[in-house]
């Protein structure tokens, strides 16, 4: 049976961020996958509309679906790149059931944080990459959703005190737990030597350059008026193979 797979994210219109994650991810899956078709596809309507003004042409994922369709795909296997199972992940679920009498099978991997497991999990990867060190403290932020699985977030500082990591904080950019969140856990200005900021997201794009970084309005900004030494990090979690691997241990359990 003819096999497909369709890497599909919400997408960005920042060509660094694409190319060091989304594209990253996208060439993992077709080394792993180099006898099926491989597609890539975002959520966003928005930024697709902005890359084809560009002439940039990125599949919407139900456009995905039908391209494999039309290329005879009979199994289809769909990994989102979410990190969370929010809204955007629903968008891919409800593709999926549109489709599901069109195919043998058709299967979607999960968010990166399906579940609490899922959380302590990625504190060892982040550690791994990041190596977190006791003097300093840490802030990765995320995005933040209105959806139920924002859950994860909390559960992810959970996690990173359990771990023994009560220097590292996640706070989103437009739910709880947020930056005055993380401040009420940290140690004060003269009581740390720096404090590091990176992406809690799978591409550094608007986000990470300007609500963690930018000059104005900031995480970083806002650090800099209480008096902390702060350095920011603009890299997406998508830029690092150890944490690409998620993907692509997602994408073999559903084969």
């Amino acid at each position: 049976m003819r096999k497909a797979v369709i890497l599909v994210s919400f997408g960005t219109s920042h060509r660094d961020a694409r190319e060091n994650s989304l594209d990253a991810i996208y060439g993992d899956i077709k080394k792993m996958c180099c006898d099926m078709d491989v597609y890539q596809a975002y959520t966003s309507g928005m930024i697709i509309k902005k890359l084809l003004s560009l002439g940039i042409k990125i599949y919407s994922a139900d456009e995905a679906v039908k391209e494999a369709l039309k290329k005879g795909a009979e199994i289809l296997y769909i990994v989102p790149t979410h990190i969370i199972h929010g809204h955007e992940y629903d968008k891919i679920t409800m593709i999926c059931e549109k489709y599901s009498d069109k195919f043998n099978e058709i299967k979607i991997a999960p968010a990166v944080l399906e579940n609490r497991e899922d959380c302590e999990k990625v504190v060892s990867v982040l550690n791994s990459i990041i190596s977190f060190d006791k003097k300093y403290e840490y802030i990765l932020m995320g995005h933040g959703s209105d959806a139920d699985a924002n859950i994860r977030y909390e559960q992810m500082n959970e996690a990173f005190k359990n771990a023994g990591f009560t220097n590292v904080h996640i706070a989103s950019v437009e739910a709880k737990p947020d930056l005055d969140d993380a401040l009420n856990e940290m140690r004060k200005p003269d009581e740390v030597e720096k404090v590091i900021l990176y992406p809690f997201m799978v591409v550094a794009g608007d986000h990470a350059k300007n609500d963690m970084a930018g000059e104005e309005d900031s995480y970083v900004a806002k650090l800099k008026d209480l008096g902390y030494n702060t350095e920011a990090v603009i890299k997406g979690l998508g830029e690092y193979p150890r944490f690409r691997k998620i993907y692509i241990d997602n994408l073999n359990k559903l084969i």
